[in-house]
């Protein structure tokens, strides 16, 4: 190879689209792109499987009780006789719409509280930092089961039960992010060239602190689809006849020497989804991280 050549290697490497060098860095990890394959296959079973489903997930079938896996029912059936694999498939579905709904809220709260809190510092972060502190200060699956216990169970009490518990989390790390920002000196130019602080927070405060939360975010997905599962396993999340993982499991566990098709399936599904979640949000962050954008 000849001087010219060699020095036009890493020439290229750099002059590479920033998009294409963060998605090489990406499938340079392979625990990254199995998470990544593994969430894809949830998102797809949960959004289109439903509609193809073997049988109908709520039929039930009282001859047919705690049957084995069967050309019929491909992964045995439950103590209702209702198809395990077809409700597994809906119970997906039920997770992911829990765990978006519950994000889109812990996003929009904790993101708007977090940066109040940074940029205008003083009392408001004071309170603000008190009241994420005492929601800190307990384990939020009990905050969550007390919740569940008064409002009752249900998806709508899932989802609020656990948006109360999460906010605060993703306050925290966004106010951290924003104080280390709030110093730049970019930020300094924008006040003095008169832009309002909502275009301030919006322009150049969000778009900065986008990748920590993005990963945050995608690690948070498999504790809150846990979570949901842990309210279902225990009665106060999702009732039947909704299929949902959580439920099924504890279903499942009275016949689990005898028939352990429900909970075995059902445990098997929760894990890897959750495995998966954490796979994909490592990937991210190392994709992410600056300081190995050169190696």
């Amino acid at each position: 190879m000849t001087a010219d050549a060699e020095v036009a290697a890493p020439i290229a490497a750099r002059d590479l689209p920033p998009i294409l060098g963060l998605w090489r860095r990406f499938v340079a990890q392979r625990s990254a792109v199995i998470g990544f394959v593994i969430v894809l296959f949830v998102i797809l079973v949960g959004s289109v499987g439903p509609a193809f489903t073997p049988h109908p997930f709520d039929e039930t079938d009282l001859l047919n009780t705690w049957s084995p896996p069967s050309e019929n029912n491909m992964l045995g059936t439950d103590r209702l006789g209702r198809d395990i694999l077809s409700r597994l498939i809906v119970g997906a579905r039920t997770s992911l719409v829990v765990a978006v709904t519950v994000l889109a809220i812990t996003l929009l709260i904790g993101v708007a509280v977090g940066m109040a809190a940074g940029y205008l510092g003083g009392w408001i972060d004071g309170l603000l930092m008190r009241t994420v502190d005492v929601m800190l200060a307990f384990p939020a699956v009990i905050v969550a089961i007390l919740v569940t216990s008064v409002l009752g169970s249900g998806e709508t009490t899932v989802i609020i039960s656990l948006s109360i518990v999460w906010w605060s989390g993703v306050a925290r790390l966004t106010r951290s992010l924003t104080i280390v920002l709030r110093q730049e000196l970019f930020i300094d130019a924008a006040i003095v060239s008169g832009t309002p602080l909502p275009l301030i927070l919006w322009r150049h405060i969000l778009p900065n602190i986008f990748a920590p939360i993005l990963v945050r975010t995608s690690v948070g997905v498999g504790f809150i689809i846990m979570a949901e599962a842990t309210l279902s396993f225990l009665g106060l999340g999702i009732q039947e006849p909704q299929a949902s993982w959580g439920g099924m499991i504890r279903d499942g566990l009275p016949m689990l020497g005898a028939d352990p098709y429900l909970a075995l399936f059902g445990s098997l599904a929760l894990g890897v989804t959750i495995i998966g979640f954490n796979l994909l949000g490592d990937g991210l962050r190392d994709m992410l991280d600056p300081r190995l954008q050169g190696r």
